[in-house]
């Protein structure tokens, strides 16, 4: 797996024996860190104006910075099914596009404030983003759409499409002020609203489907589990809340990690298997 935080590195770990295997500099605070599908390298999202968002060739560490994005830095990053485009999302609500060797190709103003997260549909070069609203972009007719969340204003944090492509889930923050409730939504292809669910206590901030699209886990105060159809199956009570989450290739295996720096892997029961501590919130 693949990661960092505030620390200033990009960390690569082992997820067969916990073990650091390359530690590189990068200044900045890596608020996403991404695998190409296919090649060992590695898109990272930076915010904090130190440094840019970056493509790592983990093969030689070389490092190439992505231009013509905001000072301000960016929280959403990935890359599409196939690895030949890259979208970014940026805190003033641009999403900026780049090719495999990380040479710029477009710029989309979604008339967000900011963009907290993206996603790329699994079989087509669409991308459904996440801030204020919902937006979906379509990279081949560069269109734009804008989905109708939910009446209350809340920040939304994470969104993931169902290896399927025919759904996708999105988390907010909620607004403890107000007493929203943070929510965990399922949305069809064209943006109707399938289900809504108010369990978590707190902000959802990252959500990840297992690769054969049957369960859907949730990063907030318990690490949670959900079927497509949006039903509990499985949840594990937290010490602190949930920042980051990711599933290994087979579905045998989850990571999360949280504000207070611990890795955390579980096993597919959500048994906890292996903790590491890195001392500052991390971002698989």
């Amino acid at each position: 797996m693949v990661g960092g935080s505030n620390d200033s590195f990009l960390k690569v770990l082992s997820t067969e024996s916990f073990q650091e295997l390359t530690s590189l500099p990068y200044l900045g605070t890596i608020t996403k860190a991404k695998w190409h599908p296919t090649d060992n390298r590695v898109a990272i999202a930076v915010q904090d104006g130190k440094s840019k968002p970056a493509i790592l060739h983990l093969d030689n560490n070389k490092i190439i910075e992505l231009d013509s994005i905001t000072n301000d830095g960016a929280r959403a990053i990935a890359w599409n099914a196939t690895g030949d485009l890259l979208a970014d999302g940026d805190n003033e609500g641009f999403l900026t596009f780049f090719d495999a060797t990380g040479a710029f190709l477009r710029k989309i103003d979604t008339g967000q404030k900011g963009l907290m997260g993206l996603d790329w549909h699994p079989k087509e070069n669409t991308v459904v983003v996440v801030g204020e609203s919902i937006s979906l972009y379509d990279f081949a007719t560069d269109s734009l759409q804008h989905f109708e969340d939910r009446k209350e204003e809340v920040l939304m944090l994470s969104v993931a499409w169902n290896p399927n492509g025919a759904i996708f889930a999105t988390g907010d923050y909620g607004d403890f002020i107000q007493h929203y409730p943070p929510s965990l939504q399922y949305w069809t292809y064209d943006g109707e609203k399938i289900k809504t669910i108010d369990e978590s206590k707190a902000e959802i901030r990252n959500l990840k489907w297992s690769g054969d699209g049957a369960l859907l886990a949730t990063a907030s105060e318990k690490l949670r589990l959900w079927n497509k159809e949006g039903e509990l199956v499985n949840e594990k009570s937290s010490e602190n809340l949930l920042w980051g989450i990711d599933w290994n290739t087979d579905g045998s295996r989850l990571v999360t990690t949280d504000e207070q720096g611990n890795i955390q892997f579980w096993n597919q029961d959500l048994q906890p298997m292996k903790q590491l501590k890195y001392g500052s919130a991390w971002s698989p």
